[in-house]
């Protein structure tokens, strides 16, 4: 199961649900946990940094959001997989879960309010309407 992680606390709960799947699951599950860092704008980027100071200052923040989910499944015994990904969150996303032949993907229900939501959407949401393989959304 892909779980996608932004170091919020609905991310934490998405990760506790699919600790929770996990277990049930037995020892044929496996968790991947993806963090997405969006692109840099290039034109406001490209005076300031190098490409590689651009692409350490993404892995860099992708550590940080995944370190919180790690210790949840380190404490909880459960094996898993990390990886940053850079680009849209939601597609980048659900092309992930494609990649990587998930069979479901778990995430944090959007911490925006309902009418922000309803106007600009929310990342669950469009990977409910793009992502193949059945999604989760953890309150």
């Amino acid at each position: 199961m892909l779980v996608a992680v932004d170091g919020s606390e609905h991310a934490y709960n998405a990760v506790r649900h699919a600790i929770d799947m996990a277990r049930r699951i037995g020892g044929d599950a496996r968790v991947v946990l993806i963090n997405v860092q969006r692109p840099a704008m290039s034109g406001e980027v490209s005076n300031l940094l190098t490409a590689e100071q651009v692409m350490e200052q993404h892995t860099d923040a992708g550590h940080k959001a995944l370190t919180g989910a790690q210790a949840l499944l380190d404490a909880a015994g459960v094996s898993y997989d990390a990886e940053i990904g850079i680009g849209t969150p939601a597609e980048t996303i659900a092309e992930f879960a494609a990649k990587r032949g998930c069979d479901i993907i778990v995430v944090g229900a959007s911490s925006h309010g309902r009418v922000h939501s309803l106007v600009l959407g929310s990342v669950a949401a469009r990977i409910v309407r793009i992502a193949e393989p059945p999604v989760t959304v953890v309150k």
